[in-house]
């Protein structure tokens, strides 16, 4: 179990990490992505049957409650299942929260960008 925690830190890690840092830099450019998306049914559709499918993808191959680092991990899937479940079934309230607040902005980079450096940290050290 620990070995598949290792490889799916060792991806979202990265992954995490990066998009925090490019919200945190093109936080303008983050606006525009979420004034569009707001306006396209079909790609908040597609979207969120993707965070779906990587959740329970994550969640199948590994989901401990254990109190290490590893719970990032479980963390990580189970995010990703209810931004996949709220997408399907109340959008507006998901596009309302995400832009509803510019200093959300920040944060919504500043997350990612920690949790990945700390899982980074996990799967390269």
């Amino acid at each position: 179990m620990t070995n598949a925690a290792m490889w799916l830190a060792s991806i979202f890690g990265p992954l995490l990490a990066i998009i925090g840092l490019w919200k945190l830099i093109y936080s303008d450019n983050l606006a525009k992505a979420l004034h569009a998306l707001k306006n396209s049914a079909g790609l908040i559709y597609y979207s969120s049957i993707a965070y779906l499918w990587v959740g329970l993808t994550v969640l199948s191959q590994y989901d401990m409650w254990t109190w290490n680092g590893f719970i990032l991990v479980t963390l990580v899937g189970w995010v990703l299942i209810v931004r996949g479940i709220m997408g399907l079934f109340v959008p507006r309230l998901l596009m309302d929260i995400l832009m509803g607040n510019p200093g959300f902005v920040k944060v919504c980079g500043i997350i990612p960008l920690v949790w990945g450096l700390i899982l980074c940290w996990i799967a390269f050290m």
